[in-house]
């Protein structure tokens, strides 16, 4: 099932807003589709386009029109930190941009990083096309790319083709059994994979997205899913140990029948709480694991397991298969939503298939007696925060880029730690990295050194920073 091409019922409704009421249905989606398509420039090749979405309409319509036209997309959250965009915009001067934000609006009041752009000849707000475009070799498979690393912006990118997208959609609809009775809502922004997921089954299955900005704890948001009927929510570790201290699972949401969990390990207290919340009011509750170079999801449990399985990130999707490497323990997936592999400049887009559907994810893992797989640590240098994804490396270098200091970050799952060599503001930093990195101050500890540790060749030494346990106190020497 091409999810893209939307061969549903034509008056079957395909996407709701979740404030005004609104309705479009799958012969109005697909209308609004082809007009977007006709509308991008034509540059004599498969063309580059970025896209700054949110979870509107416009974002969605955009998304399926850029698929449809075989142009390739890099999906951007709207809410990007401006000089992070600027700075993808420099590197891939993509061929068009979509803001449905009406950044476009006039070519007057074009921010800086839009001045080698021009609205779009076919009068599509939002829609802005690049005066001179570049000379850019895509494959051909190249359907779509995915930022790594959560809101840092970062260059490396994955590269995702048709066929990783349907394969992911089709196998994630078929283990949660949607169907066209579906009626999501967008808990998640779309740009993100886990988000992106969503919207892909949903399609495949003939359902209709609640399409909604509002935050999970937000009135609005609980009045949508129930005045909506909304039977599924989605959903990261924090958004649930958010959503249980304040009782509002235990309260909305009558019309839900499916809740899933990925983005991070949630903890097991809060997974025994939701499995016994789930019991008492009807719903089926799925913890998932997954990786946007696996183009959102990788493994499953069972929601009739996961009261015996707790701990677990189950077993692998349909059509996929887990091991584990014999030596280092690592977890490898085998899959046909296998990205094709990373783009870091724009030489890397006319790259093929450099993975062959095998996925070494970076962590480590053991296989219990039933075939289920548990974690039990990770081998590359990233965080999941809030449910997405930092790549630490990335971190350090805006630290660098902002102040010229050299730091080293560490961290888990709920704390990010960046020791920062020679400096005397540190509060200062930490509210520069919280606005940058749109994170609380809870769980970012910015920590002054008068030397960061180094081996005997001179690399940072992350494993004697982790070990310090540092805290806002603390000093390290070398």
């Amino acid at each position: 099932m091409q999810f893209w091409k939307l061969n549903h019922p034509e008056s079957a409704i395909a996407a709701l807003d979740a404030r005004s009421g609104r309705e479009w249905s799958y012969s109005a989606l697909r209308a609004d589709v082809g007009r977007f398509h006709a509308a991008l420039p034509d540059v004599g090749r498969k063309s580059l386009g970025f896209l700054l979405a949110t979870n509107r309409y416009e974002c969605l319509v955009a998304y399926l029109g850029a698929l449809n036209a075989g142009s390739a997309l890099l999906l951007l959250d709207e809410s990007l930190d401006a000089g992070l965009l600027s700075e993808l915009l420099d590197l891939y001067r993509p061929d068009w941009i979509f803001e449905s934000g009406g950044a476009a609006g006039s070519a007057d009041l074009l921010p800086p990083e839009f001045a080698a752009y021009r609205e779009s000849l076919a009068g599509v707000a939002g829609l802005m096309e690049r005066r001179a475009p570049q000379n850019l070799e895509i494959h051909p498979d190249l359907a779509l790319l995915l930022n790594t690393s959560g809101s840092t912006g970062s260059p490396k990118l994955v590269r995702l083709t048709l066929r990783n997208l349907e394969a992911n959609a089709e196998a994630i609809a078929s283990y949660l059994r949607l169907d066209s009775r579906e009626r999501p809502i967008t808990s998640l922004p779309m740009p993100y994979s886990y988000g992106l997921s969503v919207i892909n089954s949903h399609l495949a299955a003939g359902a209709t997205i609640v399409l909604s900005e509002d935050g999970v704890l937000r009135r609005e948001f609980w009045d949508a899913v129930d005045t909506h009927a909304c039977t599924s929510f989605a959903g990261v570790p924090y958004t649930y140990q958010l959503l249980l201290q304040a009782g509002l699972l235990s309260k909305r949401g009558a019309s839900l029948r499916t809740l899933t969990q990925a983005g991070g390990r949630l903890d097991e207290r809060r997974i025994e709480e939701m499995v016994s919340l789930a019991g008492k009011r009807g719903w089926k509750f799925f913890v998932m694991y997954g990786q946007t170079e696996a183009t959102a999801r990788i493994s499953y449990v069972p929601h009739d397991e996961l009261a015996r399985k707790v701990g677990s990130v189950g077993i692998a999707i349909p059509g996929g298969k887990l091991s584990t490497d014999e030596v280092s323990g690592e977890l490898i997936y085998s899959g046909p939503n296998v990205m094709m592999g990373y783009a870091e400049s724009p030489g890397d887009l006319a790259k093929g298939d450099e993975l062959n559907g095998v996925l070494r994810t970076g962590d480590l893992a053991r296989r219990d007696e039933d075939g289920y797989f548990y974690m039990t640590g990770r081998l590359k240098r990233f965080l999941k925060l809030f449910g997405k994804r930092f790549n630490l490396d990335d971190v350090e270098r805006i630290v660098s880029r902002e102040t010229g200091l050299t730091a080293g970050c560490f961290g888990r799952d709920d704390l990010l730690q960046i020791a920062v060599e020679g400096s005397e503001n540190v509060e200062v930093l930490r509210e520069l990295l919280c606005k940058k990195l749109d994170l609380p101050r809870s769980i970012v500890n910015v920590i002054a050194v008068s030397k960061l540790p180094r081996t005997v060749n001179g690399k940072l030494d992350y494993q004697r920073l982790s070990e310090a346990g540092l805290h806002p106190a603390a000093v390290v020497t070398g």
